[in-house]
């Protein structure tokens, strides 16, 4: 019995050992592949190459085939919703990671399995309407939406919603509503072509219910064939994936009842999805991680501080620098890194292994880049100042800085400085000493002075 208990521990041992170096070699080669997809030897910052136009907004779109989105793994997108547009309920392949750059509005999130907790009604009146959680967007909001779970957003107010969307790679979007449709006039025969190439290859061309038999759908449902056929878009005329409406009724309460609603047994989902928020705003001055009064700030969400974004592996971040600031030389450690540019203009250097710029450039407002992984990369606002925000592939990015008080070189002993760059050892300490910031440097020809950053952060 003694042996048989030695020889299945031994077993399991082998066993635990083999998975072990199984998933380490798996690892491996899946960055090796990676990292295969990343030799850029050159990184510009683009504009959209495209849009889907629909009759209450347009979606505009990065070319997912440019190498920088197959280095990332991932894909951008740039909503703009107009006054009484509704984006029409659909769910997609791939989680996303969406920031409001102008505009506010409702949005929802319907999550299966979770209770209809909330309800509409009129005064003195019985109840209208059940229905899972409203939500409510600004400006600066950063909005987290998992895979496969059906949203919506609708603009009830005066200016556009501009939503910028970043998407793990080969997204495709499965629309519940409308009917495929939209105005191609004026455009070239190429445009043309390459419009509805895009409109099929990331699913905004159809309705995934018109291919079911109207019949089914009527039974499915327990609802007269009139309304199935509205439902599959038979007799809707072709006004894309976002809609105009009449203004719909404001929700000024939303009272969560006790309970479950509905019966139906209990599940796991009532405790981590049902009960998750899904939007912080990315723009508050009081909750930024690193702050400085003259330079600038910077503000990081993760899944420490979102944790819904645990669902979707990304993470984000918001940046401000004024005036001839920049921030200090940093790489990632575990991360991709899209940076959209809000406001103003920068100077981006980014260098590679071999020690190559491959981005050396004044980036512009509304234009997107990559900095892949472990690529070193510095920032320096222009004139106007710059502001960006930043999409990254881990749910819990991290950044190690080259300088700075908590830096790299920080850490290292100066005898170990002096030697690796060939400087005497007064010279190693001084560099030490003549770090002040832990974030930023001011450029050069600029007023001097004396400051200081702290804060907390996802970087180390």
């Amino acid at each position: 019995m003694a042996r048989s208990s030695a020889w299945l521990s031994l077993s399991l041992s082998f066993l635990v050992l083999f998975n072990g170096c199984f998933g380490r070699r798996q690892s491996f080669h899946g960055q090796e592949s990676q990292n295969e997809k990343c030799q850029l030897s050159q990184i510009h910052a683009i504009r959209p190459t495209g849009n889907i136009p629909a009759e209450g907004g347009t979606t505009e779109f990065w070319d997912p085939n440019h190498e920088q989105f197959q280095c990332g793994g991932a894909y951008a997108f740039r909503h703009i919703i107009q006054p009484n547009g509704l984006f029409l309920p659909s769910y997609t392949s791939a989680p996303l990671v969406a920031y409001v750059l102008q505009g506010s509005g409702e949005y929802g999130i319907i999550v299966p399995g979770c209770a209809e907790t909330y309800q509409q009604s009129e005064k003195g009146s019985e109840i209208l309407d059940k229905y899972q959680k409203i939500r409510y967007y600004e400006k600066g909001d950063i909005i987290v939406i998992p895979a496969s779970a059906v949203h919506w957003f609708y603009n009830q107010n005066r200016e556009p919603t501009i939503l910028v969307v970043l998407q793990r790679a080969n997204p495709v979007s499965f629309f519940l509503a409308g009917k495929p449709g939209s105005s191609h006039q004026g455009q070239r025969e190429q445009g043309r072509q390459q419009q509805e190439l895009m409109t099929e290859r990331l699913g905004y061309d159809g309705n995934i219910l018109a291919g079911f038999d109207v019949q089914i759908v009527k039974d499915a449902l327990n609802t007269d064939r009139e309304t199935a056929e509205k439902i599959i878009g038979g007799n809707a005329r072709g006004r894309g994936h976002i809609v105009i409406v009449q203004q719909l009724p404001s929700r000024p309460e939303q009272r969560r009842q006790p309970g479950r609603q509905g019966g139906g047994s209990s599940n796991a989902l009532e405790e981590t999805l049902c009960t998750a928020t899904f939007t912080q705003n990315i723009d508050n001055r009081e909750r930024a991680d690193i702050y400085d009064s003259r330079a600038g700030r910077l503000t990081t969400l993760n899944s420490f501080t979102l944790p819904a974004l645990s669902f979707v592996r990304l993470s984000a971040a918001r940046g401000f620098l004024n005036k001839n600031w920049g921030l200090v030389p940093q790489w990632s450690m575990n991360a991709h890194s899209f940076l959209y540019v809000t406001k103003g203009s920068a100077l981006i250097q980014i260098v590679n292994q071999r020690g190559d710029t491959i981005l050396n450039e004044q980036v512009q407002e509304g234009q997107l880049f990559l900095v892949p992984q472990n690529f070193a990369v510095v920032k320096q606002a222009g004139d106007e100042g710059f502001e960006w925000v930043e999409f990254s592939t881990n749910e819990n990015a991290m950044y190690n800085t080259f300088s700075g008080r908590r830096s790299t070189l920080a850490g290292m002993p100066a005898d170990i400085i002096a030697a690796s760059y060939d400087l005497s050892k007064s010279q190693a300490q001084n560099l030490k000493d003549n770090m002040s910031s832990l974030w930023f440097y001011q450029a050069s020809g600029s007023s001097p002075s004396s400051s200081s950053s702290s804060g907390r952060s996802a970087f180390i």
